[in-house]
């Protein structure tokens, strides 16, 4: 198993996507594992995570060339951003608080206003796709459906909006940031809905000529992210979200590979330390021998605890769609979108084979050549504001 896959991947492309003509449409997915964005000339991700690291005039020497360094105009506060800010954490290090990382209420952590603003300035940074021509943002994001309830979709607007003042750094490129960001022009819809959006939508923001059978057949979407594993249908026309549980994701296989090699090396492994054995497949540490108590290396492989906690969760996933919507008899379409969903794929297909009356479906699948399932949500979340911007200008209804 290439342990790889399952490492938040950090990546900025150029790419021309559909646009506006008074308005700079930007898509975020703040994502528990990472920051995935879209917007008219890029789409990039990071890992959700930032460590700082002191005030600006601490700091010396240069950057490495896949740092990203945050620094707030503000509080005079830098941070790591990403991989790198991964890489920084020891495995003796506490500092880093759970509810920040992983709550439900993350919003209003610096952490995580660190990570949204990284993902804003990605969203306005000039590539060999074009210029960010200095137009009104406008922001899509998205929630889990059960948390468009609650106070969460308020509270992440409250943190997205106002004024940004920072700096974003990489290698030797430096980028200042000052510009607000109206409530008014942030939307929020259900994450699984970015999937439907992005099915049903072509690159051009055209529906798709299966769009009209998607939209009046029942439909399953199953988005399994890093923290949740949503259920979100489409019935008899009507969309509703139905379940989001908390056990079924990446963070559940990571929690669990963590306890097996913990159990079974008598290592110390947490969520910021084992992204960083994915990286390699291993663990290394060193330790004195018996005879002169000098250091050696000893390596302590993961990807056997890996794949076997993967097919474990993935079955327990399945056993809960099931039971959740008594055998799926009554659905024509299963989609399947979210990160976690990618190394299942094969796996949930040879599940369901024996169902002629149910068509798998990937979340990406009128884009797969160009666009990894990461992205979905996101994509899917763009060519929907594209489209509703496009009818204001057009001076039609929002």
């Amino acid at each position: 198993m290439n342990t790889t896959n399952y490492r938040t991947r950090t990546e900025i492309k150029a790419e021309k996507h559909a646009g506006c003509q008074s308005r700079w449409p930007i898509a975020l997915d703040i994502g528990y594992s990472g920051v995935k964005g879209y917007s008219q000339n890029s789409l990039f991700c990071f890992p959700s995570y930032a460590k700082r690291i002191g005030k600006k005039k601490d700091i010396i020497g240069f950057p490495a060339k896949d740092e990203i360094l945050y620094h707030d105009l503000e509080t005079d506060d830098v941070w790591r951003v990403g991989a790198c800010a991964q890489r920084s954490t020891s495995i003796n290090d506490t500092s880093d608080s759970q509810s920040e990382l992983f709550g439900r209420h993350r919003y209003s952590s610096t952490l995580f206003q660190v990570i949204a603003r990284t993902g804003l300035g990605f969203g306005m940074m000039n590539t060999a796709c074009g210029a960010y021509n200095k137009l009104p943002c406008y922001l899509q994001t998205g929630l889990p459906p059960a948390y468009l309830k609650g106070s969460d979709k308020q509270e992440l607007i409250d943190t997205l909006s106002g004024r940004h003042r920072f700096v974003l750094q990489m290698g030797d490129r430096s980028i200042p940031y000052d510009f607000a960001l109206k409530p008014e022009n942030i939307d929020v819809m259900a994450q699984p809905e970015g999937t439907l959006m992005s099915l049903s939508i072509d690159d051009n923001c055209k529906s798709v000529r299966a769009a009209r059978d998607y939209f009046s057949s029942n439909l399953l979407i199953a988005d399994a992210g890093f923290e949740t594993l949503d259920l979100y249908e489409l019935y008899n026309r009507v969309i509703r979200g139905r379940e989001t549980f908390t056990n079924f994701g990446m963070r559940e296989i990571l929690n669990r590979v963590c306890t097996k090699a913990n159990e079974k090396y008598h290592l110390s492994l947490d969520q910021t330390s084992i992204q960083i054995a994915l990286e390699t497949g291993e663990v290394v540490r060193y330790a004195p021998t018996p005879e002169n108590r000098k250091p050696h290396k000893i390596t302590y492989p993961i990807a056997d605890i890996l794949e076997e906690v993967v097919r474990e969760v993935c079955n327990e996933a399945v056993d809960k769609i099931m039971s959740t919507f008594g055998g799926l008899d009554e659905y024509k379409y299963l989609v399947l979108t979210g990160g976690t969903f990618a190394p299942w794929e094969d796996m949930i297909r040879d599940y369901f084979g024996g169902m002629d009356s149910l068509t798998i479906m990937m979340g990406n699948e009128n884009c797969r050549e160009h666009i990894d399932l990461i992205y979905t949500n996101v994509r899917g979340y763009y060519l929907c504001m594209v489209s509703r911007l496009r009818r204001m200008e057009a001076g039609g209804k929002k």
